[in-house]
This record gives C-alpha cells, structure tokens and sequence, in this order.
C-alpha cells in the first residue's frame, strides 16, 4: 500500500492539473490532502476534491475546517476505487483546539474508513501551544492506535512536542522508520522541516520506502510512503 500526505495550498500556484500530474506520478492508494477549496471564489468555484478524484480515477471527501470566499476550506482524501469495495468513501468531521485567537486558524480532523484502516487527515495550526492541544484532541479521537493512519500537514518536525506525543501513544513515524534522509518538506516561511508526516498505527506493516516529491505545484512536497 502507498500512502501519501499533500498540502495543495488550493491549487493557488499553477491550478489542479500539475497537483494531478505529481499525484499520478507518486500514485498513492490513500492520500491525505491539506489546504483544499471547494466552492471558493478564489479557485474559480471548484470542487478540488472532486476534481482530482475525477482526475486520477479516485473516490474523494471533504472535511470543512472554516467557511471562506462563498465556499469552504479543509482537509481531503483520495482513495482508489479498489480499496473501498464498492462502499462510498465518507468523511467524519472533529473540529480540533484552536482558531479563537488572533494568529489561529479553525482546523478539523477528517476521519475515514478503508480497506480495514482508520485514515485520519489533520493539518495541525502554527502555534505551539495550539499544535499540542491538537495532538491530545487527536489521540482522543483515535483511542487505540491500532489500524490507525494519520496523514498530516503537522506544521513541525519529529521532534516537535505535539508529535512527540503522538509517537509516545505508539504511533510510528513512517519516514524515520524506512531510514529515509531528512528532508525539509515545507517553504522558507514555515517551520525549516519535515513537517509533512505519514504515521502508522503500531500494528500495521512496516514502512518499506519514503520519498518526497517537491514541485511548483505547491510550496509544500507530496509525501509518500509505501508500506
């Protein structure tokens, strides 16, 4: 299985064609998707969700974390069609901790189920304090990791606190695992790290490869791992 973790910045640098074209290149069974529209002004009305699943023959679903530009913005996933066994792809919405104060975003956490697994997107914000409140929520939601995935644009690196909590809980860092390099997968204004992270439940199989595909379709790099 490949999983995958990308934060498309909606589509803002070069539209949804490039960010279909570096998906079909890394061609993920799951991938989790940060930073997505559907509806917004901004990205013309599209439904990016939607859009790349037609695109690359991918169920889709959304998870709203704030309403914006007459639409919405949030996390996504894209499964192939042969995970799902001819069930729907559905999402399950938890507002995380945080977007009250000034310099906080509304984040959700989407939720789903495949192939047997228990897929959790996040994009966790960019204060600490915050990210850590996030990480507990997180866990709260998961309750025993096994069979559990989260696919996060986690905004810091592994040794940060809120991942260390979620590592403490017994998820495993994919990347780290593999022995992949360390890698910055996110732009000079944003935390100098791989803050674009693939974690695994302690049961599931161990991570066999990591690589991160960086292009101008998005100023963070597609993370993919293949278990």
């Amino acid at each position: 299985m490949r999983l995958a973790t990308f934060n498309i910045k909606h589509a803002e640098l070069r539209g949804l064609a490039p960010l279909a074209d570096l998906l079909r290149q890394a061609r993920p069974d799951l991938a989790g998707l940060q930073e997505v529209d559907i509806g917004c002004t901004r990205s013309g009305c599209a439904d990016q969700p939607a859009g790349l699943g037609t695109a690359l023959g991918m169920a889709s679903c959304f998870a709203a974390a704030l309403p914006l530009d007459g639409g919405a913005y949030g996390n996504a996933l894209l499964a192939v069609p042969e995970l799902l066994g001819g069930e729907p792809l559905q999402a399950s919405v938890l507002p995380l901790p945080g977007g009250r104060s000034i310099g906080e975003e509304p984040r959700v956490l989407l939720t789903a189920r495949v192939a047997g697994l228990r897929v959790f997107v996040a994009h966790f914000d960019l204060p600490a304090p915050v990210r850590q409140a996030q990480a507990d929520a997180l866990l709260a939601a998961v309750g025993d990791p096994r069979g559990a995935v989260v696919l996060g644009d986690l905004n810091e690196g592994p040794d940060g606190p809120a991942v260390r909590k979620l590592l403490a809980a017994g998820f495993r860092d994919a990347w780290a695992e593999c022995g992949a390099q360390e890698l910055v997968t996110a732009p000079w204004d944003r935390p100098q790290a791989r803050i674009d992270q693939v974690l695994l439940g302690p049961d599931l199989p161990r991570a066999r490869s990591a690589r991160a595909l960086a292009s101008d379709a998005s100023d963070h790099a597609l993370v993919l791992v293949e278990l």
